[in-house]
C-alpha cells in the first residue's frame, strides 16, 4: 500500500479535477431535473388554463347548451356552426392532452380515454367526430375510436398500437 501515497502525491491534481468534473455533472443533472419538473408544472398550468377556457365557453354560452346534453337530437335540429366550432375546440384540447399523455406527461392515456369516452359518446360531439375524423391524425382517431368503444382496458393492447383490436 506504500504505492498509493506516492501515486496520490503525483496525481492529486488529476483526482481533484476528476472530482470537480463529476461534481459539475451531478449539479447539472440536478438542475436539469428541476428545470424539467418546472416545465412540466408550467405545461400543466397552461393546459389547465386552456381546458378551463374551452369548457367555460361551453357553460357560459346558452346557445352551446346542447353539446353536453345526452338527449340532443341532431336529426331534428341540425348542428349549428357555433356548436361545431366549439366541439372542434374541445377535440383540439383532447388532441393536445393525448400528445402530452403520450409524451409521459400529466395524464395517462387510460385516464384520457375514460374522459374522452364520456365526451365523444354524447350525440352532438359524436356527430361532429364522425363527420371530421377522416381529417384528423390517424393515431388520434384510433385512440378516440377505442375510447368510445371502451376497448382500452385490454392489457395486451397499447392504446396507440397499430393493428391492436
Amino acid at each position: 500500500m506504500a504505492g498509493f501515497p506516492s501515486w496520490f502525491e503525483n496525481n492529486w491534481s488529476s483526482v481533484v479535477g476528476a472530482l470537480g468534473i463529476i461534481g459539475s455533472l451531478l449539479l447539472t443533472m440536478s438542475a436539469a431535473r428541476r428545470e424539467a419538473k418546472s416545465r412540466e408544472i408550467e405545461n400543466l398550468l397552461t393546459l389547465s388554463d386552456h381546458h378551463r377556457e374551452v369548457w367555460n365557453s361551453l357553460r357560459e354560452r346558452p346557445e352551446l347548451d346542447r353539446i353536453l346534453r345526452t338527449d340532443a337530437d341532431v336529426l331534428a335540429k341540425p348542428i349549428t356552426a357555433a356548436e361545431e366550432e366549439s366541439v372542434n375546440l374541445v377535440m383540439v384540447q383532447y388532441l393536445t392532452a393525448w400528445r402530452v399523455a403520450k409524451a409521459g406527461g400529466i395524464v395517462t392515456l387510460e385516464e384520457l380515454a375514460a374522459d374522452a369516452r364520456g365526451f365523444f359518446s354524447l350525440p352532438l360531439p359524436q356527430a361532429v367526430w364522425k363527420r371530421t375524423r377522416s381529417t384528423r391524425n390517424p393515431k388520434f382517431v384510433r385512440f378516440v375510436d377505442r375510447a368510445i368503444t371502451g376497448k382500452t382496458r385490454n392489457h395486451e393492447c397499447n392504446l396507440d398500437e397499430e393493428g391492436c383490436q
